[in-house]
């Protein structure tokens, strides 16, 4: 708990410190609309996620909507179908849990709600009766140099963690403005075909074989993007990527594939597809479907 008699004064470059003037637009009006259709339909679940925003907003921390439900929204309006909504913002975990203990987390005839906070600090919410169904995802933005998770850092830098551009748009419905830091997102979704390429910049073994599943994840989906921009990325990386995966971060590589590769896909198309993105994505396949039963 702050304890009221200290004030807090917020300084230091905003999020979007560092942008140019073409990464930040205002947001068509159909996409605020679209969002708070996709809250209504929510019922408590979407009054408990705007109570969320609204108490951050109070607290000065801006939050940005980000990734798939973006994307779908700007590309689908009214007829997206959005699953999942994911935040990133200038509040840590630690404030996310203290802001709701303080507020009122039962809804009339629903039940509790859980949190947690993952290893990589993404905070979630879910209804205690369902805890797989997650109302809302939060991960702060993200801080690189460490050899641990941190954050505070800005959208430009947030971005290049991101799998693929098209999902390293960012939405903030408190003030109307879309942006896109890596400066390609809202060009590559608008593509005909759409343009698969990463902004991912870690070298880090386990987060290049999640992207590389990721990837695979929506060329399964969309067969006919243009997928040149994410092969030439795979084809940065060392070819026996998958020998340098440390024994330990195999359950969350093994995780990822199967929340990305459904099963009537696995074996051969994921593998062929595997191939055409690289020896990298091809050898890590092969090394998956070893350690799988």
């Amino acid at each position: 708990m702050i304890d009221p008699a200290v004030e807090i004064t917020r300084s230091g470059p905003s999020p979007v410190n560092g942008l140019d003037g073409d990464a930040l637009a205002t947001a068509p009006p159909e996409l605020g609309a679209s969002y708070e259709r996709v809250l209504a339909a929510m019922g408590d679940h979407g009054g408990l996620v705007q109570e969320v925003l609204d108490v951050l907003a109070e607290r000065e921390h801006p939050t940005w909507l980000v990734g798939g439900a973006v994307r779908d929204l700007l590309a689908q309006g009214a007829e997206a179908r959005v699953n999942d909504l994911d935040f990133t913002g200038t509040a840590g975990p630690g404030e996310l849990t203290e802001l709701t203990a303080e507020r009122r987390l039962r809804r009339a005839g629903f039940g509790d709600y859980d949190r947690r906070v993952s290893p990589r600090l993404v905070w979630s919410i879910s209804p205690a009766e369902f805890p797989q169904h997650r109302v809302m995802e939060y991960r702060p933005l993200v801080l690189g140099g460490f050899a641990f998770p941190a954050y505070g850092g800005g959208l430009a830098i947030d971005a290049v963690t991101r799998d693929l551009t098209v999902n390293a748009l960012y939405y903030d419905h408190q003030r109307g403005v879309v942006a896109d830091p890596t400066g390609q997102g809202r060009a590559h979704l608008e593509a005909t075909p759409r343009i698969m390429a990463v902004p991912y910049q870690d070298d880090e073994p386990v987060g290049c074989a999640c992207v590389i599943l990721r990837c695979l994840k929506f060329w399964l989906h969309q067969p006919d993007a243009d997928i040149g921009p994410a092969a030439a990325w795979v084809g940065t990386l060392p070819a026996d990527l998958a020998t340098r995966i440390p024994e330990g971060s195999w359950p969350r590589v093994l995780g990822k594939r199967a929340a990305c590769v459904a099963p009537g896909h696995r074996g051969g198309p994921e593998s062929e597809l595997a191939g055409r993105l690289g020896p990298a994505a091809a050898h890590l396949l092969q090394a998956i479907q070893e350690r799988t039963p």
